[in-house]
């Protein structure tokens, strides 16, 4: 059971999540995002971002996992929130349906967004990275990356360049015909082995190798 908090200034939407979630999680109020808290997942009104765009940066927590809920929002502002640091966007229509489901995945480490985003979200962080780098990487820093790629199993070969598709933990899991709980083993080691912390970070380091191998 996760401990999940709710932050939004509509009551009925609000209730709506709680209902959808509190069979199996531990869910309450969250009244202020700035204010420090203790979270599994937050889930995230977005018209708060379009109220206050600063707090976007809330979305950096490391120790939190948040799903933006909309309603009909852009594809830019999805790719927004994701680059800034939430695990998912839902829209708030699909709540009652889509709301268990997206909160399962996000705590399991994987991201909820439409498959045909991820690609642009890998974009825009792999564009941030290289203009942090000036465009370039120094012999050591591509040394390193060589050695990351060289310390891969096969296995976590496959599971990587599945990852760079945007695939989820499940698909990962029925198309190479092993438990999910094995592509979390898999993944935690890529994770460690790569030094990144989640799949769109891990998918951006791909991207480095490709570039400069």
């Amino acid at each position: 059971m996760a401990n999940i908090l709710i932050y939004s200034n509509n009551p009925q939407l609000a209730a709506e999540w709680m209902h959808a979630l509190v069979s199996d999680h531990s869910v309450n109020r969250l009244l202020n995002a700035r204010t420090e808290y203790h979270a599994d997942a937050v889930i995230f009104d977005a018209r708060k971002l379009d109220e206050d765009t600063t707090l976007l940066a809330v979305l950096a927590n490391p120790n939190t996992r948040f799903l933006i809920m909309g309603s009909n929002w852009p594809e830019q502002k999805q790719i927004e929130v994701m680059v800034h640091g939430a695990a998912g966007y839902c829209e708030e229509s699909e709540a009652a349906l889509l709301l268990k489901r997206a909160v399962d995945c996000i705590l399991k480490g994987d991201i909820w967004i439409r498959r045909a985003l991820v690609p642009k979200v890998i974009g825009v962080l792999t564009g941030q990275l290289q203009s942090n780098h000036n465009n370039h990487l120094t012999l050591e820093e591509r040394e390193k990356l060589t050695r990351m790629s060289k310390s891969l199993s096969a296995r976590e070969i496959e599971v990587a360049n599945m990852i760079r598709l945007g695939e989820n933990n499940r698909c990962i899991a029925e198309a190479m015909n092993i438990s999910e709980r094995t592509v979390k083993a898999h993944l935690s080691s890529i994770f460690r082995k790569f030094e990144v912390d989640d799949r769109l970070r891990l998918a951006i380091r791909l991207k480095e190798i490709d570039q400069y191998r």
